[in-house]
Parts: structure tokens; sequence; C-alpha cells
């Protein structure tokens, strides 16, 4: 086998590693949804962004569980490559999602919040602003699927399927799987991007496939952190301003900060989980660079993607007092408490009286 591919026992550290990773992202993003669902009428105006954002996070972690699974199961299986093919990009898929709900959930959070802060008569604005995210909401599930489609339609055009190998001492009866054939069939997320024998797509393909995802990644990360240092620069230009009644500021002001705080730290998941995998896909087009030296990025990337799915419920639902309360139903209805003294779970959104 090429010494410079990763060997047997780096792909089963690798799969094991995403695995377990995986598992606590589904039972973190799992949790929200059926909080969110079950408590519907607590979570009021949140349930649209919790919703959404939990299912996307669930169905990116359990895609890239399947995927990884079938590093463990038969050649027969592994050797259908359209499993892994198709799988590993739809789990992307919903990643990407997931990137712009967190950003398009810190917008409104932070915008509905400001929105208060300016002035108490903005009403036609904010339902106005309201009917825009529900827009951008659609696009933000329908554009990476329609992405999905045509990246499907290509692939298909162009891909050679591999063939497991037969042993002739055995009259074709039974595989073969020598080390360089368990490397072309392991389907691991980033493992055939850097342009080896395995490749099953012709060369302009595969080139054209590693730099959307350089550019799509590179974009999302570009987007949080200026998203991110734009909620810091606010919450700091804010937070000096006289905005509240005096008897509720201290209160009202402690609760901007949080806000603030939980959304940059939704924004800061993604940079966080995904900045080695951008590295990684960077490292892929330099051609001295082998995937054994790459071992270690490898290790770190699987870890922190694998996590995406935990790190985000955490910041946006469990992390929040708001949300264990009415979890634990120490809330009968947020609405029910007086405007100037709303929780951040239902000041966070913009929402129309």
């Amino acid at each position: 086998m090429d010494t410079a591919r990763l060997e047997e026992w780096q792909i089963f550290i690798l799969s094991l590693m995403y695995l377990s990773a995986l598992s606590l992202s589904l039972v973190g993003s799992f949790s929200v949804v059926c909080v969110t669902i079950i408590k519907r009428h607590d979570l009021n105006k949140q349930v649209k962004p919790l919703l959404q954002l939990g299912l996307a996070d669930f169905l990116a972690s359990a895609l890239l569980t399947a995927t990884t699974v079938l590093n463990f199961l038969s050649v027969e299986v592994r050797s259908d490559v359209l499993l892994c093919e198709f799988g590993l990009p739809l789990a992307l898929m919903f990643y990407c999602i997931s990137f712009l709900l967190s950003i398009l959930y810190a917008c409104e959070s932070t915008s509905g919040i400001q929105g208060r802060a300016d002035s108490d008569n903005h009403t036609e604005q904010i339902r106005g602003r309201s009917r825009w995210f529900s827009i951008i909401y659609a696009c933000v599930w329908l554009v990476p699927f329609c992405a999905y489609v045509v990246y499907v339609g290509t692939i298909t055009n162009s891909m050679v399927p591999l063939q497991p190998q037969l042993d002739p001492s055995d009259n074709g009866n039974s595989l073969v799987v020598n080390p360089t054939e368990y490397y072309c069939t392991s389907c691991v997320l980033f493992l055939h991007i850097q342009g080896d024998n395995c490749s099953d797509v012709d060369q302009v393909h595969d080139m054209a496939v590693r730099g959307s995802l350089f550019i799509s990644l590179l974009s999302v990360l570009i987007v949080c952190t200026v998203v991110y240092c734009k909620l810091g620069r606010w919450s700091g230009q804010y937070g000096e301003s006289v905005m509240f009644p005096v008897e509720s500021d201290g209160l009202c002001r402690r609760r901007l900060r949080g806000a603030v705080s939980t959304s940059q730290l939704i924004i800061l998941v993604p940079i966080l989980c995904w900045t080695p995998a951008l590295l990684l896909i960077s490292l892929s087009f330099v051609k001295e660079i082998t995937q054994q030296q790459l071992f270690p990025l490898y290790i770190i990337q699987a870890l922190l993607v694998s996590l995406h799915g935990l790190l985000n419920s955490v910041v946006y639902a469990w992390r929040r007092p708001n949300f264990r309360e009415v979890v634990l139903g120490e809330h009968v209805h947020l609405l029910s408490q007086r405007p100037s003294y709303r929780t951040f779970l239902e000041d966070s959104l913009p929402s129309a009286p």
C-alpha cells in the first residue's frame, strides 16, 4: 500500500472517534427537537428557529453516523460507493443549513433586541422584518438542497464505480480485500479529497468539488467571524447607552449582555468546529503533503466536526436558564410576564404584539 495514505488502523480510529462524538451530538440535537415539540406552547415564538436548528443538526449527525458505520460493514456493502458518495454530501448539506440557520438566528435575535432597545413604537417595522426572516428561513433550506441535487446529477454522470477484486484461486466466488481496496472503500469525511487513485470521478469534477467545498466553508467562516465581531461592537455601543427605564435598567442590561453573548456563542461554534476542516481541505491542494502527515489534523477535525451538533444544542438551548426553566415546567407561559421583564427566551426574537 502507498505509505502516503492512511492505513487501516488509522481509518478504524477515525471511525470510532466519529461514532463516539456523533452519539453525543445525536442526543443533544434530538433532545432539543423533542423538547421544542412537546413544549411548543410555552416556547411560543422560539419554536420555529429552535426546531429548525435542532432538526438540521440531528439530520447532519445522523447521516454522518450512518456513513461512518459503513466502515465496519462487509466489503460487499462498502464496495457500493454510491452510499458514501451520496451520504457524505447530504450530511454536509444539512451542516450547511445549520450554519445558515445559526447566522440567521443570531442576527434575528439581536435585531429583535435592538428594535426594542431603540424604540417601543416599531410595531410595523418588526412585523415587516419578521416576514422577511420567514422568507429567508425557506431559502436557507431550499438553496443547499438545490446545490445537492446539482451535485448528485453531475457526479452520477461522471462516476466510474469501484469494483471489488476477485480471488482467481476461488473461481471468482469470494472477494479479496487488500489494503488499497479497504482504503478506497472506506467512507470518512474528506478522506478522498486529495486526488488519490481511488477517485471514481474525473479529475476536473474532483477538483471542482474540492474548490466548492473550500469556497463554501471559507465563506461561512468569514461571515461567522464578521457577524461575531459586529455583535461584539453592537453590544459595546448599546450597552453604554441609556435605553431602558430606570427601574429595570440593570435587569435589562444584564439580559442584553446575555442575549448578545448567546448570539456570539452560536456564531462561534461553526468557527471552532470547522476551521480544522477548512485547513484540511486547503492542504489537500498541496501534493507534497501526505495523508500520513495530516493524520493528527484528521483526528482534530473528526472530533470537532462530530461535536458540532452537541455544542450547538448546548449554546442555543440547554445553556440558557430560560430554556431549562420551560423544560422543568417552572414557567407556565412566557407571555404571562410583564413586557419590561420578559426573559431572553422570548425577547431574543422580534414579535409583533
